[in-house]
């Protein structure tokens, strides 16, 4: 019930970071296809300028290409919203060095090597708006405009450099910050929203967990109440009823998190059976735990084992279930004392019996 009430938390891939919640989420950059995407960008443009016939120095070319990759990748994968620090900055490096090496990459102002470079750079300032890291980018763009006009008046005396790839460059880094300034308070909205609809299904889930709960405790006592309530001494089979309600009682508050109807009834079931149990949950944080969080199995696993062993006991047997504290190694221990021997059963962290 809790289980399908509460959505599971999407599976990240080795090379996907951690969910961000801005504006590269709601254009889908964090997706497989952004990455494949961007990485076909990169090797076509590669492949241009080499095609290009304006390639004077090949491996500073090949150079200038991978510091445009790394610039790409800090920017995609770099984790925190806006993107990290670190990542920032090295793409800001990244950039500007492979800006000073296209200077000396490719024949003197030749036009067909340089808009391969032009295209790459400006799909680097895309990113950083989309990243939110829009000054950045723009810090990043001016640096790279200095160096050209710097490198470039060395090379060949001539300001080519600069218009040529930074012309175009200019106008899709003001309409990256225009749409960044329109789209990024509009994703902090929808991320919100998003938070508010996780917060209130989750509350409806512990809400349907306890009306069911309190329901099936109400079928039990509700019976007992009335008829203590209407005077005359109970017969013996209403004492045992009262004695089973009591100790499930006591269960829901010594072990939270083995107190679901598939546990509680099959206990119920061997206590008729004069069958002792004692249930225990001794992890930290027992509310937080128990019912509806069990985003890995285990508990439910443990559990399954708890109903199996107590459907197996006998008269007269002892069984003792301890749920343990985090941290452990094991997870939960299952103890049954019968006919004079102690069975003792470990649950690992992957709930297989040790």
């Amino acid at each position: 019930m809790d289980a399908a009430l509460i959505e599971p938390p999407e599976e990240r891939r080795w090379w996907q970071s951690d969910q961000r919640e801005d504006t590269s989420a709601v254009i889908g950059l964090q997706s497989g296809f952004a990455v494949v995407a961007l990485g076909t960008t990169w090797a076509v443009f590669l492949m241009l300028g080499l095609m290009s016939g304006g390639v004077e120095r090949t491996w500073l070319y090949l150079v200038m290409f991978g510091a445009i990759g790394v610039a790409f990748g800090l920017l995609l994968f770099a984790p925190g919203t806006p993107a990290a620090s670190w990542a920032t900055g090295g793409a800001v490096i990244a950039e500007v060095g492979a800006a000073a090496a296209f200077v000396w990459a490719i024949v003197p102002v030749d036009r067909g090597a340089m808009m391969p470079f032009a295209g790459a750079t400006a799909v680097i300032g895309a990113l950083f708006c989309l990243r939110g890291r829009v000054v950045s980018g723009w810090v990043s763009f001016g640096l790279v405009t200095v160096v050209l006009g710097v490198l470039g008046r060395q090379r060949a005396d001539a300001l080519h450099y600069v218009t040529e790839p930074q012309s175009g460059n200019l106008g899709i880094l003001v309409m990256m910050t225009v749409f960044a300034a329109i789209i990024g308070p509009r994703a902090e909205q929808i991320f919100a929203l998003r938070r508010q609809a996780t917060r209130e299904s989750k509350a409806l889930a512990v809400r349907a967990i306890r009306d069911h709960e309190l329901a099936r405790l109400d079928d039990r006592v509700r019976p007992l109440l009335r008829r203590i309530a209407a005077g005359g001494a109970l017969d013996d089979a209403e004492l045992v009823h009262c004695r089973l309600v009591e100790a499930q009682l006591r269960d829901r508050i010594r072990a939270p998190g083995l107190d679901v109807p598939a546990v509680a009834d099959a206990v119920w079931t061997a206590r008729e059976r004069n069958v002792r149990v004692v249930l225990l949950d001794d992890r930290g944080d027992r509310a937080a735990l128990s019912g509806s969080e069990d985003g890995d199995g285990r508990l439910d696993r443990a559990r399954a084992v708890v109903v199996a062993t107590l459907l197996d006991s006998s008269s007269g047997d002892h069984v003792t279930v301890r749920l343990l504290p985090e941290g452990r190694q094991t997870f939960a221990t299952i103890t049954v004392a019968s006919d004079g021997g102690v069975t003792l059963r470990e649950l690992d962290g992957a709930d297989q019996p040790v």
